[in-house]
């Protein structure tokens, strides 16, 4: 028989002194060590259970159709060309009424200018303009701009069109003019004729220039317009003209010719050099 253990010393059986040690494989925690844990554990699944809903409203925005519709804006223009558009045209859609942030931003992201500030705008369509101007009423650089939409603080919408500024005029140099002698119509029924045929026919004057920027050339006949082109690549082209002016055709004499050329923002180029054309009577 084994011998009674005694109070105070386990016996061999019991595990002797190694009861005091951990079995491997059933390693204790201290109490404070699991909090941690459990904190660690609790703040991970808050992270993924929000990252999760984010993802699934992002999924969700993505199929709702966009609040805003055919969004147009001006292509290009110029608050300083002296022309009619000094300022650019900018429009959207809104499928239902909301408070609506409207701002023009530059290539960076950065706000140049507030157009709307979170003003309630019903559904339809809406429209705004800018003239090229920053908060503080100074011109902003010549550049690419975009319009930025919020609505009721919540979607943002960028317009992928740019409206670009240009405030830089064209450079025109006007080449040679030939001929630069014609003849002018007779008078009566064969004139008439003649005048028909021409019209209809090739020009009777040809004049080359050259430009530094794509736009259209005005022909200017003792400073008046008297026939513009169609708008041309940048370098070297030419303009052809019947030698009419506000539609009739040019009495005997001798007429200043020059150019100016007009971008597509409508900035005009300063007037060439005179060449003088001389209509001599018809024999």
């Amino acid at each position: 028989m084994s011998a009674p253990s005694t109070p105070g010393h386990p016996s061999e059986e019991a595990g002797g002194e190694g009861a005091a040690e951990p079995v491997a494989g059933s390693l204790r925690v201290p109490a404070n060590g699991s909090r941690r844990e459990r904190a660690l554990l609790i703040v991970t699944l808050v992270l993924i259970v929000a990252a999760s809903a984010a993802f699934l409203r992002a999924q969700t925005l993505k199929l709702e159709p966009s609040p805003v519709k055919r969004p147009r804006v001006e292509s290009v223009f110029s608050p300083v060309c002296g022309c009619e558009d000094t300022t650019a045209g900018l429009s959207f859609g809104l499928r239902r009424a909301s408070r609506v942030d409207a701002q023009m931003i530059d290539s960076d992201a950065r706000i140049v200018r507030m157009l709307a500030d979170g003003a309630e705008r019903p559904a339809g369509r809406q429209r705004l303009e800018w003239d090229g101007r920053d908060d503080a009423g100074r011109l902003v650089a010549d550049g690419a701009y975009r319009l930025r939409l919020f609505l009721d603080e919540e979607r943002e919408v960028v317009v992928p069109r740019a409206v670009v500024l240009d405030t830089q005029a064209p450079r025109a140099a006007l080449g040679a003019v030939v001929p630069r002698v014609v003849a002018a119509p007779r008078r009566g029924r064969d004139a008439r004729r003649r005048a028909e045929r021409a019209s209809s026919g090739p020009a009777a004057v040809a004049l080359r220039y050259r430009s530094s920027e794509a736009g259209r050339a005005i022909l200017l006949v003792d400073g008046r317009p008297a026939v513009r082109s169609a708008r041309r690549p940048p370098g070297r082209s030419s303009l052809r003209w019947d030698a009419r002016l506000d539609g009739r055709a040019l009495a005997a004499g001798v007429y200043e010719l020059s150019l100016r050329v007009r971008d597509r923002a409508g900035n005009s180029s300063m007037s060439t050099r005179t060449v003088d054309l001389r209509v001599r009577r018809s024999r």
